[in-house]
This record gives structure tokens, sequence and C-alpha cells, in this order.
């Protein structure tokens, strides 16, 4: 099947993550980063460029994301009379529809797609009349532990940007009680509080942070509180080499287990107190570790969630 694929070309975003998957499963693909060409070639050029090499390409299906470098009569050219379906990483901001044009301007895409495959959230779009359903994120398959290295050593290790206050205010009560080093921009503001490396990592740093600290933390973002699978940072850290220890909420057992897959807590309180307990145990750690990543590995690849766009196949809990 020839598969079209809409989104960014960076090697770790997840469309790239996507049309690599595709590829393994025996499709041609062709990706096209719609954002990349509108700032690179102009807006305009654009329209026509996207058009004509997807009409050269004769796409049997055509992967839709947030399209932001698209007009939405090409998006409709793109998926008229062709099979289709969307992706949408952000669902979280459904309530911003009416309010944010770029986010208006993605629902509108929607609106195109056969089907809306959402991480969360999906009961929230179906009220909204799309015809949404669920497929979590996942982790591309070629991410692989690193060799751990002494001086990103920690007791905790942070990796995400400063753009909400209640998680920095979490991160520092956090670290009275243990060493935490936070990786990412923005955050300035509580720089003489917390240690922090300045600056983000990607690829195989972001593996060496993960597999050089006892523990990797994920805070769940304010506007996704409930949801730990708004986002693919527990997959990600659980591939590169990290114990990950996440706020829990809904469905979080039945994609992976606490004390065997990764740790769950549902509190500031318990996160220190797992922090601490966890930390004291190597050989505990290491046991989830191993197993967080064969689970990972056997359940939630992109190789695993590219059959349901294909498909139609409605996703199914692993646990």
């Amino acid at each position: 099947m020839r598969v079209l694929v809409l989104g960014s070309a960076r090697r770790w975003r997840i469309e790239s993550c996507f049309a690599r998957a595709l590829g393994r499963a025996g499709h041609e693909v062709l990706l096209l980063d719609d954002r990349r060409l509108a700032r690179t070639i102009g807006r305009r050029a654009t329209q026509r460029w996207v058009r004509w090499r997807a009409d050269r390409f004769r796409p049997d299906f055509v992967l839709l994301s947030k399209c932001l470098g698209l007009e939405l009569e090409t998006v409709r050219h793109l998926a008229r009379d062709r099979a289709n379906a969307m992706w949408y990483s952000d669902a979280q901001w459904f309530t911003h529809a009416e309010v944010r044009d770029d986010i208006a301007h993605i629902a509108a895409v929607a609106r195109e797609a056969r089907t809306l495959w959402l991480p969360s959230f999906v009961d929230e779009w179906r009220a909204m009349g799309y015809d949404a359903r669920l497929l979590p994120f996942a982790a591309d398959r070629d991410i692989v532990p690193a060799t751990p290295v002494p001086a990103l050593a920690a007791d905790v290790a942070f990796l995400g940007t400063g753009y909400d206050p209640e998680r920095a205010r979490f991160l520092v009560e956090l670290a009275k009680h243990v060493r935490v080093r936070v990786w990412g921009l923005g955050w300035e503001k509580w720089r003489d509080r917390l240690d922090w490396a300045g600056k983000p990592v990607e690829g195989r740093d972001f593996a060496a942070v993960c597999s050089s600290a006892a523990l990797t933390l994920g805070i769940t973002a304010a506007n996704a509180k409930g949801h730990p699978f708004y986002t693919d940072r527990m997959f990600l850290v659980m591939l590169a080499g990290g114990c990950y220890l996440g706020e829990g909420g809904r469905d979080a057992s039945r994609m992976l287990a606490d004390g065997v897959h990764c740790l769950w807590y549902d509190s500031l309180d318990d996160c220190i107190a797992k922090s601490k307990r966890w930390i004291a145990d190597d050989a505990g750690r290491r046991r989830i570790r191993e197993a967080g990543e064969r689970f990972v590995r056997e359940h939630h690849t992109y190789d695993e969630r590219v059959t349901h766009f294909l498909t139609g196949a409605p996703y199914v809990y692993p646990l």
C-alpha cells in the first residue's frame, strides 16, 4: 500500500516514527513535512507543491496530522476519495478549539478525516461530533538504553519544559527530599531552587540521562490531570533505559503494571515516599527497568499502533 503521511520529518517526532513503522510493515511511504515546507518555500508555494507531490505519489491511504502548514482546501484535496485518518497528539486542547486559531485549524482538519485517532480525551471529542477513537501513544523501537554516565547521575531525573508553575513547585518540593536534576527549556525562574542542566536532550543524550538516573519522573500537565497517557514520555523513558515513576490516573493499570513495569504515584507525598523507597533498592529498580523495557517493546511501539490506522481495528489494552 502507498501511504502518505503529513507531519514532522524530524527523526524522533511522532509522524516520522509512524512513517518508519509503516515502512517496516512493507508499505511504500511518503512523508511530507508541511510546516517545514511552509517555512522554507512559503505557505502559498507549499500548497501547490504538496498537491503536486501527493498526486504524483498516488497514495492509497492518507494519514493527516495537525497540518498547520496547509490550507483546508489542500487538506480536502489530499483526503478526497482516498482512505484516510487523522492522528492528533495534543487531544487535551479540545477546550481551546474556539479560542485559539491553531487549535481551531486542527479541529477543522479533523472534520476532513474519516477517523480521528487520539491518545486521550476521546469522549470529549466524540461529544463534539467527531468519529474519535482511542489509540495511545507509543515509542519508536529504535530507542535503546545507553551506558550510564556518572556525570549524569541523579536520584530523579525530569525531562521537560518549564511552562507550568505547578510542575515547578512539585519538583522544588521533591528536591527537598532527593536529588533531582532537570533537563529542558524554560526553567529560568526556578534555576536557584532546582539543579537545572539548562538545555533539553534528545536521541542518545536522552537515553544517557534516563539510563544514568535512578528514577525518571513523569508529571501530568495541568490540563491533562487524570489522563497519564496524554504523552509518550513513559514509553520513551522505558525504552531508553529509565525506571519510570509517573503520575497515575485513567487506565494506568491497563497499560503498565505498577511495581512490575513502572511505578505509579497519586500525590506529591506518594511520589516522595516511592522515590525514597526505590532509590534505596538497586535490584528492584533493575528488575522494573528490564521488565518495563520488554513490555513496551512487545506492546507499546509504533509498529503496533500503525496497524489501527489502516484497518480501523479498535485498540485493546494489553492488561
